[in-house]
């Protein structure tokens, strides 16, 4: 069992590993002094020393008579400072949140976190989960185990209720889209995509997007930056949600979509396809292509996103201008808007952007 000045060295230990990534400290910049870490955290002098020497031990910091601590490395050499918990949906066939996922726990580790995963046990997907589709993860809120969560799932009341309970801060990634609070989305802003539409002299633009669980969104969005009717230049893919844990088969929906639009009369049809997801405008092309081959006249150009870490398929393969959202970026925002919350800084924003880049005849352009 640790006595009392160990545990307390241990916690202080940790502490300062927090405070010198959330100071971006980078080797060979000095440590605040020790006058200034005892009022820091509220510890005397002989913790204060006890710690250091810890870090000195495992080379994450120097300590220089009369000259003061100076940081070596940012490695912590398997120390930890927070415990982080990331709760998220189990999707085996969708590579996207495997990725997501793996970016995740690799910004919590270079931030010296140790991350909780907490991925979901049930079954069948539902609009929101509760605290017993994650096995421990009601426990460690309990407890107090964790310092945040990072979700990419959306929870219920209860859920909720027990998280303000024990004042765990919390930032939902963009597809914990029920959740309030804070959040940091990497998708394609409507107002970007239809700016490019507008910049690109097309005046026939359909928007074609999974649907759920942003439908009321995505038509709200539609509404306000498009005067065309949403009923022949909307096509949400599906409206409900999928419950099963199966590979996405899109083929149904998109000839469905793509037969109501060869329905419109030439002159109506879309001349640009916005196309907000690299699977489905994938999917969508290879249908235009093979009804083309059998003489279908209609070309139309696409405006669609792909993910920098999921090679769906070549740029050139799709004739357009495409945003690239990085992952790696994604996941780095998520981590740090979490830690920011930790900190109780001020004036943390509640919705958080990603910018991707446009690539549009060669250059690259960050969009706001």
């Amino acid at each position: 069992m640790k006595n009392r000045s160990g545990g307390q060295t241990e916690s202080l230990t940790q502490a300062l590993i927090c405070h010198i990534h959330d100071l971006h400290l980078k080797p060979g910049d000095r440590l605040p002094t020790q006058t200034a870490l005892r009022k820091q955290f509220g510890v005397g002098g002989t913790t204060i020393q006890r710690a250091l020497e810890v870090l000195k031990k495992s080379g994450i910091v120097e300590i220089r008579p009369h000259k003061g601590v100076l940081l070596r490395q940012l490695e912590p050499d398997g120390m930890t400072g927070r415990e982080i918990g990331l709760v998220c949906v189990r999707r085996s066939h969708n590579p996207y949140f495997a990725s997501l996922l793996q970016a995740l726990q690799m910004k919590l580790h270079e931030s010296a976190s140790q991350c909780k995963l907490f991925l979901r046990n049930y079954p069948d997907m539902t609009d929101v989960d509760s605290l017993s589709y994650f096995d421990g993860l009601k426990r460690c809120i309990e407890e107090k185990r964790i310092q945040g969560l990072l979700t990419t799932v959306s929870l219920d009341s209860e859920a909720w209720s027990l998280i303000r309970k024990h004042d765990i801060p919390v930032v939902s990634l963009f597809s914990a889209s029920k959740n309030k609070g804070y959040k940091v989305s990497a998708s394609l802003p409507m107002e970007a995509a239809f700016r490019l539409v507008r910049e690109r002299g097309f005046r026939r633009p359909a928007w074609i997007q999974c649907g759920y669980p942003m439908l009321d969104d995505i038509r709200r969005g539609f509404r306000k930056n498009c005067s065309l009717d949403p009923e022949k230049y909307l096509y949400p893919v599906r409206k409900d949600i999928v419950a099963e844990d199966a590979p996405p088969d899109w083929g149904p929906e998109l000839r469905e979509i793509f037969r109501r639009m060869t329905a419109l009369p030439k002159r109506a049809r879309p001349d640009v396809l916005v196309i907000p997801d690299d699977f489905i405008v994938a999917d969508f092309h290879r249908i235009l292509l093979l009804e083309r081959l059998k003489g279908l006249k209609w070309n139309p150009r696409f405006i669609y996103i792909r993910h920098k870490q999921l090679p769906v398929f070549l740029p050139e393969d799709i004739p357009g201008d495409y945003f690239e959202i990085d992952l790696m970026k994604y996941a780095e925002t998520a981590v740090e808007t979490l830690f920011r919350v930790i900190r109780k800084e001020k004036n943390v924003p509640e919705f958080v952007q990603i910018p991707p880049v446009l690539h549009w005849f060669g250059k690259e352009e960050g969009v706001k």
